[in-house]
């Protein structure tokens, strides 16, 4: 006899049946039972966690089942050795029984037990020693690129595809579908095309042109960790550096070769009897269908303008208009007026610039105050690119200290630590410092909390607000007309140049998607955008999203949840390759209860109850963007290919 006050769990993965016992405060246990060919293995991680139990190998039974019967019934035997336990059963896709259940996502290991007092279950994966050991070597090893230097893996059929059939076609040529070419040609794949709407690579990161374009992420960590730059001019990089840093990417891997440029995807569709997806394009005013076995959606999620839809009058307007993002490079801003409508994180780098062109009259129109903290920046020195250059290893010690200092945010953002009040105080006195003008004061000190939406970083934002020749309005726009803006206090505003900087349409996909039986992802998403840890949806097989729902970040670098869900990618390929299925598909289930889960995290955290709304959020203020944790969990998530939870055809 001894005591024992943990779960006791025993999966058969392969079949998908599952038993498992477990304890309801201290439970007196007189033997263990176990499935045949995992006894030592018990045994192992007893000992391994350094459990204290007097444990006989002797007094333990078989159970009546092994690998291979999915028709499980529960063990006479079993349930009578426990006392006082709750015994629950799991066949396929189904419930069975009467017993009180819990999903469990995704195991680690086949047979494996997992033995512990606290079960990660939040995140589908048990958090045992085996999680803690995978924690501490992507801590040590993985975190400093040493995943790279694992042996090099390869596809067997990749060249088996038939003739104008692609095994692969990626969307895009931003830094996800630039990393998925990567991936794809290291895998050794060389039957794949990337389909790019520009006459260039770089996504948004070539479209974004505006004056005063940059990333508010710190240059070393917003780059491929497998690729640093050691010759960033700043710490904060601009635009056209992002975009050259890009192309360089484009030719060292030699992906210039499958871009197919200045073609646009209208319409991805299904076709369920040959297990391939139909993609049509369209270039220089005409149309084609391609095929291809996999698609990855590598078009981001600041790809299409957004424009409001609650003013009218803007086709009215009878002066230069231009969105941020499509920056029409022909305007003269000399002695005009001009509005610049939204503070967003476009807009506090635009108006700097634009008030320094000689403008006339500079109107700010603000719909709500964002938080902003001091863009601390510099130009990196020649002697710091030698020394980066020389000494990588000086780089990758940046890029963490700047990864974990990111990660901090968390405590306050997700986990609601008092320190959130600390950070909000820092950036309050902050702004109290710049701004002397109480009436202005009161203009652009936000009402929600911190973190709430995504705070922004700026030197020169606050001191150009007070410029005499810049007027911040907090009104609403009711109209525009040919040659002014009125809002809905009767204010009227005469402009000759409108600047949108109103941010992206992030709430609907890009393009036309339709999957099995012709189900429209369109009217899938209809309610909310949902997906499965951001990267694949039910009914729409071999289709990975890159930095879909709920994978995306409020405090950190997008660039590592992207990676992640490369390394799934990559897994995912793998897997499928070595059984030789054609499609994989993520069951609904199993995708209703991960964004269940996701939901009921997000409620606890600033993006749900800090007051505000942004565009984190759908029309109905569900959080559909962020991911509500810290980003190492995610990679741990995403480090192998959860097989159990997918519908598998050959």
């Amino acid at each position: 006899m001894y005591e024992v006050d943990f779960d006791l769990q025993i999966s058969n993965l392969r079949e998908e049946a599952y038993l498992s016992v477990e304890s309801v405060g201290r439970v007196q246990v007189s033997r263990v039972v176990v499935l045949d060919g995992v006894r030592q293995l018990l045994i192992n991680r007893l000992m391994r966690d350094r459990l204290h139990l007097d444990v006989d190998i002797n007094h333990m039974s078989l159970c009546n089942i092994g690998p291979g019967n999915s028709d499980f019934v529960p063990n006479p035997d079993l349930y009578q050795s426990l006392q006082d336990v709750v015994l629950r059963q799991y066949r396929g896709d189904q419930w069975q029984g009467y017993y009180y259940v819990t999903p469990i996502f995704v195991p680690d290991l086949p047979w494996d037990i997992v033995l512990g007092s606290n079960h990660f279950h939040r995140l589908g994966v048990e958090w045992n020693s085996e999680i803690k050991h995978q924690f501490l070597y992507w801590l040590v090893f993985d975190s400093f690129g040493r995943y790279e230097k694992r042996a090099k893996r390869k596809l067997k059929c990749m060249n088996d595809q038939k003739d104008g059939e692609y095994y692969a076609i990626i969307i895009g040529t931003g830094f996800s579908g630039l990393g998925s070419a990567i991936k794809l040609n290291k895998l050794g794949i060389d039957n794949y095309i990337v389909i790019e709407r520009y006459g260039h690579v770089g996504g948004t990161w070539y479209a974004n042109k505006y004056p005063g374009c940059a990333c508010d992420v710190p240059s070393n960590l917003y780059s491929f960790s497998f690729e640093p730059n050691p010759k960033w001019s700043h710490y904060f990089s601009r635009q056209p550096e992002i975009a050259e840093y890009l192309e360089y990417c484009t030719d060292k891997y030699n992906i210039r070769q499958h871009i197919q440029f200045n073609t646009n995807v209208t319409q991805l569709k299904w076709i369920d009897e040959q297990n391939l997806w139909q993609v049509t394009i369209q270039s220089n005013n005409q149309e084609k269908q391609l095929f291809a076995r996999i698609i990855i959606a590598a078009t981001g999620p600041l790809s299409s303008a957004s424009y409001p839809a609650d003013i009218p009058g803007i086709d009215k307007f009878e002066g230069q208009m231009c969105h941020t993002s499509e920056w029409d490079k022909t305007i003269d801003f000399k002695n005009k007026r001009v509005a610049v409508i939204g503070t967003g994180a476009s807009a506090i780098q635009v108006v700097p610039e634009i008030q320094q062109m000689n403008v006339s009259q500079l109107f700010v129109f603000q719909r709500t105050p964002p938080w902003i903290i001091p863009r601390v920046d510099r130009r990196v020195s020649n002697f710091e690119k030698r020394l980066l250059t020389y000494f990588p290893i000086i780089q990758k010690l940046i890029r963490r200290s700047l990864y974990w200092s990111r990660e901090a945010l968390i405590l306050s953002f997700a986990y609601r630590w008092p320190i959130r009040y600390v950070n909000e105080e820092l950036v309050r006195s902050n702004l109290n410092r710049e701004i002397k003008d109480i009436e202005l004061r009161k203009k652009v000190i936000p009402t929600w909390d911190f973190g709430c939406k995504r705070v922004l970083i700026s030197s020169d934002w606050y001191s150009t607000l007070q410029k005499s020749n810049v007027k911040l309005i907090t009104n609403r726009i009711k109209q525009i007309k040919s040659h002014s803006i009125i809002t809905y206090d009767g204010d009227e505003y005469p402009v000759d140049i409108i600047i949108w900087s109103t941010g992206f349409q992030t709430q609907k996909f890009a393009v036309p998607i339709y999957g099995i039986n012709g189900c429209s992802l369109a009217e899938q998403w209809s309610e909310t955008v949902k997906a499965y840890r951001g990267i694949t949806v039910p009914n729409f097989p071999n289709l990975f999203i890159l930095l879909g729902p709920n994978s995306r970040l409020g405090h950190s670098s997008v660039i590592i949840m992207l990676e992640a869900q490369l390394e799934y990618m990559v897994e995912t390929l793998l897997y499928i390759d070595k059984n030789n299925l054609r499609s994989f598909s993520i069951k609904q289930n199993v995708h209703d209860a991960y964004n269940q889960w996701i939901q009921s995290k997000l409620h606890k955290t600033v993006w749900y109850l800090g007051g505000c709304h942004s565009w984190y959020q759908n029309v109905k203020g569900t959080v559909t963007t962020i991911w509500p944790d810290f980003t190492w969990i995610y990679y741990l998530l995403m480090k192998k290919f959860d097989y159990e939870n997918y519908i598998l055809e050959k």
